[in-house]
C-alpha cells in the first residue's frame, strides 16, 4: 500500500498526568504538546508511555484511505509489476460473500493493543475522559504483505476494508484489512519505504467534547 501513511496512538490519561503535563508545559512556556515530543514519555514514565512503542490504549501504524492511495504489486525481484487505485472497497461490493465473518471481525491492531478490542479511536467520554493522540503522517510504503502464487495477482483479486479514527474535532479514514481472493493477508513489514511528512500530538478531555 503506497500513498499517505498513518502512524498513531492512543493513551489513556489520569486527571492528574493531564495537571501535571499543563503544568510542565506552562512552566517552560512551551507552546503545543508536539514541542514536548521527548518530555511527555518522561513525565508519564517511560514504563508507561512510549508514543510509538508503548501505550496502555492503542498503537497502530496503516495507510489513509485517500486520493494518494495506492496498491503496488512487486516481485520477488522487487520491480514493479503493477500499480492500482482499483482495489476493490469490500463493504460497497458483493466481494463480501468470499470472506467469512471470523475474518472481518479479527482485531488489526497488531501492533499493540492494551485492551484486546479492535478500538481505535481519540474520543473522550466517561470511560476514557482524557486521551493523549499522537499522530505521524509519512509519504511512501509502510505497511506490505507478502503473496504466494503461481499465476500474476490481478488488481481484481485484492479487496480492502477501512474504518474511521474519530477526535473531537476531526476524523481520518484509514486501511483497516487488504483481503486476496477472499482470504485475510497478514501485515508485514519488511518493505518500507517512506518520508516523515509531519507530526502532531494532541491532548482531548471531556471539555473538548462539551
Amino acid at each position: 500500500m503506497r500513498g499517505n501513511c498513518f502512524e498513531g496512538s492512543a493513551h489513556i490519561l489520569s486527571d492528574d498526568e493531564v495537571n501535571e503535563i499543563i503544568e510542565y508545559k506552562k512552566e517552560n512556556d512551551i507552546e503545543s504538546l508536539t514541542e514536548m515530543y521527548n518530555e511527555l514519555s518522561i513525565i508519564l514514565g517511560e514504563d508507561n508511555y512510549v508514543h510509538d512503542m508503548l501505550t496502555n490504549y492503542w498503537l497502530n501504524s496503516t495507510s489513509i484511505k485517500d486520493t494518494e492511495l495506492n496498491f503496488t504489486l512487486i516481485d520477488e525481484h522487487d520491480e514493479v509489476v503493477w500499480g492500482s487505485r482499483e482495489i476493490l472497497d469490500l463493504e460497497l461490493t458483493k466481494w463480501v460473500d468470499l470472506v467469512s465473518i471470523e475474518e472481518l471481525d479479527i482485531p488489526t491492531l497488531s501492533s499493540y493493543n492494551a485492551s484486546g478490542k479492535a478500538e481505535l479511536d481519540a474520543y473522550p467520554h466517561e470511560e476514557k475522559s482524557n486521551i493523549l493522540f499522537y499522530f505521524q503522517e509519512s509519504k511512501g510504503t509502510l505497511v506490505s504483505f507478502i503473496i504466494e502464487s503461481k499465476i500474476m495477482p490481478k488488481q481484481s483479486d485484492f479487496a480492502f476494508t477501512s474504518r474511521s479514527l474519530e477526535t473531537p474535532i476531526y476524523e481520518l479514514e484509514l486501511i483497516d484489512k487488504l483481503f486476496y481472493k477472499g482470504k485475510l493477508l497478514s501485515r508485514q513489514y519488511d518493505y518500507e519505504e517512506y518520508r516523515v511528512k509531519n507530526m502532531s500530538i494532541e491532548l482531548f478531555t471531556l471539555k473538548d467534547v462539551e
